[in-house]
């Protein structure tokens, strides 16, 4: 569905204007690797790693700072049955280091109010918003922030990859990079 359509889709929908506020770029993530422990709902040794590794990977890295230093910071909110903490921890180092908190408003089904909380938010227009989110929901996700086609499902054990969506003429466009952080991480 093309922007201006979803744009007054909206409009019907609400019955209310909506001033678009696109942001420059949006850095989706999974959360970094989990425990062999089912039950465990925090993040393993080498989750806690990556989590640290993202930091300066994110804050230094030239292809992540053209508009600045991340804006905002979301992650699925903590929900039953699971109760996962995993995409909470794996932005918390990033998230003491630029002093934001890491938002969860929103549960892993809620995808699409989260893609029109950022393409509407006048407060990022322009900048840089990280999300951390759970594999099962990042294809549908990069799809409602207007990414199309929609990628491929991220593999049960893919913890190290990372989707930049850059935004060009209300037009998304979506690289799929590896972050090797962590020994073991794809090359390409």
């Amino acid at each position: 569905m093309g922007m201006v359509r979803f744009i007054l889709l909206f409009i019907v929908a609400w019955g209310a204007p909506l001033a678009w506020a696109q942001p420059a770029q949006v850095i989706l993530l999974r959360h970094a690797e989990k425990s062999e422990d089912p039950a465990d709902v925090h993040l393993s040794l080498k989750g806690r790693e990556r989590a640290l590794a993202l930091v300066p990977w994110l804050t230094e890295t030239r292809t992540f700072l053209t508009n600045g230093l991340p804006a905002a910071l979301f992650a699925t909110a903590t929900f039953k049955p699971e109760h996962s903490q995993r995409p909470q921890e794996t932005l918390a180092p990033l998230a003491r280091h630029l002093g934001q908190p890491v938002q969860t408003p929103f549960q892993n089904r809620e995808y699409v109010a989260l893609a029109q909380n950022i393409l509407t938010n006048q407060a990022y227009a322009g900048k840089t918003v990280v999300i951390c989110w759970v594999h099962d929901y990042i294809p549908q996700l990069a799809a409602a922030l207007g990414v199309s086609p929609m990628p491929r499902k991220m593999k049960a054990d893919e913890f190290d990859r990372v989707l930049l969506i850059s935004f060009h003429d209300e037009k998304a466009s979506l690289e799929n990079l590896p972050q090797r952080l962590l020994y073991g991480d794809a090359a390409r």
